[in-house]
């Protein structure tokens, strides 16, 4: 090839001279082409990298979603192991809840046969309280109106022996009067003293075995529907066992809770009663412990009284043959008797 001068020339191998200037053009338009080329090129190969990036996440991906499905596979079979051991499990249940419903049963009627016994045995004690609260104060009003007789008696009598003494030996057979009234109120303490005794007996603590509950069917006959629900998830169970099993889980979970809050609400209201009870039988407790010490200060003043008549009755009696010879001793004055009548009558109040 041969370039000359300012005027360049190319020498073909042909022997055929090209100017420079025709050859131009093309090769400005082969270099563009081969640039397009590249940037075409580029552009693949920037696309082919992130096809590339995204097949290698996809990859990973596919990787993990086989890794989840071999947990999944593993969870599933844990779950079938615990269905299985559930409806072992419920099995058992509905044996033991049918077996255990009639003991349940027979349990609540021998607590409910306690409990009606110690509410006839409170109820006995209550009507005893009361009767002898009407015998104390029958024989109250009795002494009330014997002591005034009393003194007017013994004046007659006195009247009597000073007039007759013949008349003092037939009174003598009188004394076994005074006996009996004491013997009365010796039979009134030893009845207090056995009730009180009887109330300390049946003095029921908190952790008792009984229960102040009334037999009703509310209270009572808590268990009874049982049987028919066992008998229904039975047959359930027979007729479609895998679909129904979850339901009557439910079911039983739900009919427990129920059962739960009854049972809870039952066991409030008899411990309100209980304590309602117990502070009656507290109540009755005092009041009858306030009875027995008023007896005791109605026996003191009864005895004291007693024995004042008993002293003057024997100061008034001829004590010696040659009393009658002599001046009878004077009469106690009116304003003594009264005073004594009065005295008797406060220590009475």
């Amino acid at each position: 090839m041969l370039v000359q001068g300012p005027g360049l020339s190319w020498v073909h191998p042909d022997g055929v001279g090209v100017q420079i200037d025709t050859i131009t053009p093309e090769i400005r338009a082969l270099y563009n082409v081969l640039a397009k080329v590249k940037r075409e090129r580029d552009e693949y190969k920037r696309r082919w990298e992130e096809e590339y990036t995204v097949r290698m996440q996809l990859q990973e991906r596919v990787h993990e979603l086989q890794e989840e499905a071999q947990e999944a596979d593993a969870c599933q079979e844990e779950l079938a192991l615990k269905v299985q051991q559930l409806k072992a499990e419920l099995v058992v249940f509905k044996g033991l809840m049918s077996n255990n419903l009639t003991e349940l049963d027979t349990k609540i009627q021998e607590k409910a046969m306690k409990v009606d016994m110690d509410i006839c045995r409170r109820i006995d004690i209550t009507a005893k309280l009361c009767d002898v609260a009407q015998q104390r104060n029958c024989e109250d009003m009795i002494q009330m109106f014997q002591v005034p007789s009393m003194g007017g008696r013994k004046r007659e009598r006195k009247a009597a022996t000073e007039e007759d003494p013949s008349l003092s030996e037939s009174d003598g057979p009188r004394q076994p009067q005074g006996d009996e009234e004491e013997s009365t109120a010796l039979s009134i303490n030893e009845e207090m003293q056995r009730m009180l005794n009887q109330l300390r007996e049946y003095d029921f603590e908190d952790d008792c075995d009984s229960l102040t509950w009334e037999e009703t069917e509310e209270t009572l006959l808590l268990w009874e529907d049982f049987s028919g629900y066992a008998m229904a998830a039975a047959e359930a169970q027979g007729e479609q066992q895998e679909d129904s099993l979850e339901k009557v889980i439910k079911d039983t979970e739900s009919l427990f809770k129920t059962r739960e809050k009854e049972y809870q609400e039952t066991i409030d209201q008899i411990e309100l009663e209980l304590a309602t009870a117990k502070n009656d039988m507290n109540r009755h407790l005092h009041e009858y412990m306030e009875m027995c010490s008023m007896k005791r200060g109605l026996d003191v003043q009864m005895e004291t009284c007693r024995r004042l008549i008993t002293q003057s009755g024997d100061r008034k009696s001829p004590a010696f043959p040659a009393v009658p010879l002599s001046d009878p001793p004077p009469p106690p004055s009116e304003t003594e008797d009264s005073d004594r009548d009065v005295s008797s009558d406060s220590s009475l109040r």
